[in-house]
């Protein structure tokens, strides 16, 4: 199964930025903050910073 994140760039207006994790073979954390939430695929090293209240999350067939 894999999950795809994305929300809006922190810092930017208009900037969508996505992330796909493979939760059966990646190691990937989310962290929050005040104003951001980070997700980083440490498997892969990409990661996305987005303004918080814009992180959604849904499964990938």
């Amino acid at each position: 199964m894999k999950l795809s994140f994305n929300g809006s760039k922190y810092g930017e207006r208009d900037v969508e930025l996505k992330i796909i994790v493979d939760i059966q073979n990646d190691w990937f954390e989310v962290t929050h903050t005040k104003e951001v939430s980070q997700v980083m695929n440490k498997s892969t090293g990409k990661y996305i910073i987005v303004h918080r209240n814009t992180l959604k999350t849904e499964v990938v067939s």
